[in-house]
């Protein structure tokens, strides 16, 4: 197993597998708005890793990629739990089914969550799934009972 920082080249395989997280995660089946989707996601991709708003790592065996992470960059205004106010928000954490329980997705995720610390970061969030939450608890994330979301 592979593993390395992803570049803008990776861009369309990042995307692929972007949509198949949402896809599983939020148990959507039907293909309509992939074209849109794509269009929207090849946009940002390209413009976060440019600009290092956006970081992902990937897992890659035989060639194929297999697994791989992101986490996101921004600021907050200062708090006294985060003076800096920077902020890292970890997504993309999804390695392909017949790869899960080789430890993939804890060696993405140490590899992000080390991008986060060398980007000033101060707090780190995330959303978790229920097969990922063994993963961040090891590493000492706690539920929060104060988020809320309007969508």
């Amino acid at each position: 197993m592979i593993y390395r920082k992803a570049t803008i080249e990776d861009i369309n395989e990042l995307v692929r597998l972007r949509i198949d997280f949402v896809r599983e995660v939020q148990k959507v089946e039907s293909t309509e708005g992939d074209e849109q989707l794509i269009e929207t996601l090849t946009e940002y991709f390209g413009e976060t890793m440019k600009e290092d708003a956006f970081i992902s790592w990937l897992a890659i065996e035989d060639g194929r990629i297999v697994g791989t992470s992101g986490v996101c960059f921004y600021k907050l205004p200062p708090s006294f739990k985060n003076i800096s106010g920077k902020t890292a928000y970890i997504m993309n954490m999804y390695t392909l089914p017949d790869f899960r329980g080789k430890g993939i997705a804890n060696i993405l995720f140490q590899k992000i969550v080390e991008e986060a610390k060398n980007h000033g970061c101060e707090k780190i969030t995330l959303n978790a799934t229920d097969m990922g939450r063994p993963i961040y608890r090891k590493y000492g994330f706690v539920d929060s009972q104060n988020d809320m979301i309007l969508n």
